[in-house]
Order: C-alpha cells, then structure tokens, then sequence
C-alpha cells in the first residue's frame, strides 16, 4: 500500500470548537449548535471529534452531501475577548471510533474558503503561537495580520 499524499501539512492540535448546520440558501440555522474537539488542522480542512453525529433532526454528513447548500460552520471563540472565528466547511468522511471509551465520532471537514483566506491564516497563526500572551488570542491574531 502506498503512502498517502496530502495537500499541505498536518498540525494537530487540541482545540473546543462549535459547529453550526446552516442552510446557506434561506440563511437558517437548521439545528442546535453542536460542541467538539479540533485534532488536526491543515490548510484545506480540519479533523475534529464530536459527541454525535446528528443534530436535531440532520446528520451532519449526509445532510451537507444532499444538498450542497447545507453547509457547516465551524466556530472558535476567544473566551477571553468574547470574538468569534467562524469558517464555513463541508463534510468529506466520518468515522464511528468505537474503541474509545466516549464512543464518539470523527469528522473531516473541507474549507469552503482558499488557503490565503484571512480566517485560516489567523487561525493559523494562533496555533503556531501557543506560548501565553496578554489579552485573548483573536486579538493577538489581528496584531500579527
């Protein structure tokens, strides 16, 4: 088996964020906010673990993969400055992890934004800099742009 080839490099990373299911057609929100765990991040998408994988009466993955105006928000936010980063992505795979004791589920999501948008890059930017700095990290992102 040959080895897999990615499109940019990999960062894993530990990180609480929220996804929201949103029809981008009639800009609904169609179910409750969903909480998980960004484990890795690249460029062009992100890994992350979630509780379920149904919100409210939508299945993330194949809600988004039968109509494409379904799309996933993915949002951070700075606890300590009280902003958001949000990025708009659609789902790509899911997996049920069964050996984990939370029985959870892993989601890889697309970025529906190119690599040189501001928000990847901030977002970017914050990972790479993990030593504390004064003040919330989005605003640290902003002074680094």
């Amino acid at each position: 088996m040959g080895q897999e080839q990615r499109r940019a490099r990999r960062f894993s990373v530990s990180m609480a964020v929220t996804l929201i299911l949103r029809d981008t057609k009639n800009r609904l929100i169609l179910a409750d906010p969903l909480p998980g765990t960004l484990l890795d991040i690249s460029f062009y998408g992100a890994r992350l673990s979630v509780p379920h994988i149904r919100t409210g009466r939508y299945h993330l993955f194949y809600a988004c993969n039968d109509d494409q105006a379904k799309v996933i928000q993915l949002e951070v936010i700075d606890k300590h400055g009280g902003e958001r980063l949000v990025l708009p992505a659609h789902p790509v795979w899911f997996d049920h992890v069964f050996s984990s004791p939370s029985k959870h589920f892993e989601l890889g999501l697309e970025f529906l934004v190119p690599p040189e948008d501001p928000n990847i890059a901030k977002l970017h930017a914050f990972l790479a800099d993990q030593p504390p700095v004064a003040g919330g990290w989005l605003k640290r992102l902003f002074r680094l742009a």
